[in-house]
């Protein structure tokens, strides 16, 4: 039996944010699957991702120049935003609305705080380089993965574990 096959309904999808399938019907069948997968006009479930979009676009433009805050800070590259918005789109809907930032070097990071001693981040960079942290009671991870397809598995259940635990 598959791991896909046991795994509980409430677990993460990963699943590609795209495709290599080139016909019309590919197409039409990748338009209706995203269009079902996340109800952009539902004003309970599209709304998430449209406030994250609207506060990572807010942050890019606010560091579109070096030194945006007066002190040295690298501006954020075009191919850091679009990795960004790359990485918002496969986030599952379900994932509460993470906190969004530039970093001093030019990157998005992304952080969800649940709580004491509960906290995930990802730092998005210019090259797609995920660079991740997680705080979970006792437990740390961190480390690095590339953007592909699909979330990087490790990344995957770091925000299910996030998502699981309640605001404190």
């Amino acid at each position: 039996m598959s791991i896909a096959a046991t795994a509980p309904v409430t677990t993460f999808a990963v699943v590609p944010w795209v495709d290599r399938a080139l016909s019309d019907d590919a197409d039409v069948v990748r338009k209706l699957t995203i269009s079902a997968a996340e109800f952009p006009r539902s004003v309970v479930l599209g709304e998430p991702k449209r406030v994250v979009q609207e506060a990572l676009d807010a942050a890019c433009v606010a560091a579109q120049r070096d030194d945006w805050d007066g002190m040295g800070s690298a501006r954020v590259e075009p191919s850091t935003y679009a990795y960004a918005s790359q990485f918002l789109q496969i986030l599952p809907a379900s994932l509460p609305i993470p906190d969004i930032s530039v970093d001093t070097d030019g990157e998005i990071l992304f952080e969800w705080d649940r709580g004491q001693r509960h906290i995930f981040s990802i730092s998005v960079g210019r090259d797609g380089t995920l660079t991740f942290a997680g705080l979970y009671g006792h437990t740390k991870i961190h480390g690095t993965e590339h953007l592909r397809e699909a979330l990087p598995l490790v990344i995957a259940h770091s925000l299910q574990r996030i998502a699981n635990q309640p605001t404190v």
